[in-house]
């Protein structure tokens, strides 16, 4: 067993971990594939989030907590050294290291490798549930719910080029949709801002989605009225109690932070994180009555989709001021600041966070004692029943995440 120091970094450490114990945590990090659904692809990350999936274990020994490691003594600039893969072996590995806790920093989907532990009692999973993901991911499935509870969202079109040509399709829909120039290019299960464009006409419709068929992003694009108006970014977390400066806060269904105000748009879109730092273009938004009611929204959406962690709504103002979602994050981004050169590191969520006080290793901390069972992360779709729309969720006690810093990793 190796130890590391859990107060090193000073800002970064969580004043309540000790009060936080008992079960050991895993991050898993992108390993699968994820698989053609429909004709839709989710493209895998690059680098199969083993850096955020690093930050995420390393911030979590700096709040104290028994984090497992494949290797021996973990060094803070190696991501490989931190977390393990989400395959079968890697999760049942991570099992056998004595986790209890999964943090799945990764894209999941009804038939992923977790579903194998489904039925496992006293495994508890920092993820969505696996059917809810790959159904809602489809963004033309997802905005189609989301509207018909009375969520705000652009209007769509969906272009499938295995029924037609790209350009027939875009006139009928420019045509019907009356949508007018310019306007959103986007994968149906994109990731990010991958492969996200605005046009200008027919033709550099076509001719966008053309140039995107093929393996990463399968067959299947949506046509969506560009918003030119404030982007804002919500993370609604999940029920639960949770530790603040304040002390405990019950929560008996989700509940918002604080939006965030994003600019700096390149042709129309927001740049990808890794590229340009959160910092630098993103900042909290204030409160008025218009993002108060955004807010009810993105809960009402979380409360729809049963999410069992946080979500994150990307919205934008059209010419009239209302606010409408554009995107809908099963896995919000958890990049966060701690190890070395990965200070300008910092997620949406995290820096939503601020605004009631946790810094980056806290928010990590109250989201891995509110983990959910795996049971309701994976059990078959037939036995899982959506909650309805204000129906508060139980609140239990937190469970215990942390050990004391002394025993803060550890590897088998």
């Amino acid at each position: 067993m190796n130890t590391a120091d859990a107060r090193s970094t000073g800002d970064t450490t969580v004043s309540n971990a000790q009060a936080l114990y008992g079960k050991p945590i895993a991050v898993l990090h992108q390993a699968v594939t994820p698989p053609s659904l429909g004709g839709a692809v989710k493209p895998s990350n690059p680098f199969g989030y083993r850096d955020s999936s690093a930050d995420i274990a390393f911030a979590l020994t700096q709040a104290g907590c028994d984090v497992l490691t494949p290797v021996d003594d973990p060094r803070p600039d190696v991501d490989a050294d931190w977390t393990y893969p989400d395959t079968l072996e890697g999760i049942s590995r991570a099992i056998a290291d004595g986790a209890e806790i999964l943090w799945a920093n990764t894209s999941l989907f009804d038939e992923h490798p977790m579903a194998h532990f489904g039925s496992r009692d006293g495994l508890y999973v920092v993820g969505q549930p696996l059917d809810v993901v790959e159904k809602f991911e489809d963004k033309n499935v997802c905005q189609a719910a989301i509207s018909a509870i009375g969520v705000p969202v652009p209007v769509q079109a969906l272009v499938n080029v295995e029924t037609g040509p790209a350009k027939d399709q875009v006139e009928a829909a420019v045509s019907t949709k009356r949508l007018t120039f310019p306007i959103i290019v986007k994968p149906v299960r994109g990731r990010g801002s991958a492969g996200v464009k605005v046009v200008d006409s027919v033709a550099q419709a076509s001719e966008h989605i053309e140039s995107l068929v093929g393996p990463t992003f399968g067959n299947k694009f949506l046509l969506e009225e560009y918003l030119s108006g404030q982007e804002l970014a919500v993370t609604v977390m999940p029920p639960g109690v949770y530790e603040t400066s304040e002390g405990l806060r019950s929560e008996a269904t989700h509940w918002p932070l604080p939006a965030i105000e994003r600019t700096g748009h390149h042709g129309g879109v927001m740049p990808f994180s890794g590229v340009v730092p959160i910092q630098s273009n993103s900042k909290p938004a204030g409160d008025d009555d218009r993002l108060r009611e955004f807010g009810r929204h993105a809960v009402r959406v979380a409360q729809f989709l049963n999410a069992t962690a946080p979500i994150r709504i990307d919205c934008r103002e059209d010419a009239k001021g209302v606010i409408k979602a554009i995107d809908i994050n099963m896995k919000p981004s958890m990049t966060g600041p701690g190890r070395p050169g990965r200070d300008q590191m910092i997620n949406l969520s995290a820096l939503s966070g601020t605004e009631i006080g946790w810094s980056y290793t806290e928010l990590l901390a109250a989201i891995a004692v509110n983990a959910a069972s795996v049971q309701r992360i994976a059990r078959p779709a037939a036995r899982r029943r959506p909650r309805s729309l204000g129906r508060a969720a139980s609140s239990a006690r937190p469970r215990g995440v942390c050990h004391r810093p002394e025993r803060s990793t550890r590897s088998r």
